[in-house]
């Protein structure tokens, strides 16, 4: 598997919904449409960070943890929302709250397993 490719699409998404998550809801009380500006931002955030990742980041053997910790929060949050959206069943379940800690587990499992073995990850 190319792990590379996997931490830095990763690493893109969690960088992009970081980013818009944290412009929208700072401008949400002075613009009406905050989200048309988070949205441009995080796409340009998320592109610079998932091109410094394959470009410099993954280079360094001990930056590699924790960028696929990093990206397997991304896959995490955008897992569940797929879930909640797609099994009307499990919306009851999934709440925000709920899928952050979740992803969070999950980017702390990713660091954990890529820290202990660092040889599969190359």
């Amino acid at each position: 598997m190319n792990w590379r490719l996997v931490a830095t699409v990763g690493v893109g998404v969690s960088a992009f919904l970081l980013t818009v998550a944290a412009v929208t809801e700072l401008l949400a009380l002075r613009i009406e449409f905050s989200a048309l500006v988070g949205l441009p931002v995080g796409i340009l955030v998320g592109g610079a960070s998932a091109t410094a990742t394959w470009l410099r980041l993954w280079n360094a053997p001990g930056a590699r943890p924790a960028l696929l910790g990093a990206a397997a929060v991304g896959y995490a949050v955008v897992a569940l929302a797929a879930a909640s959206y797609a099994i009307s069943s499990v919306r009851g379940f999934v709440s925000v709250e709920s899928a952050l800690a979740v992803a969070l587990l999950v980017g702390v499992a990713a660091f954990a397993i890529a820290r202990r073995r660092p040889d599969r990850f190359d």
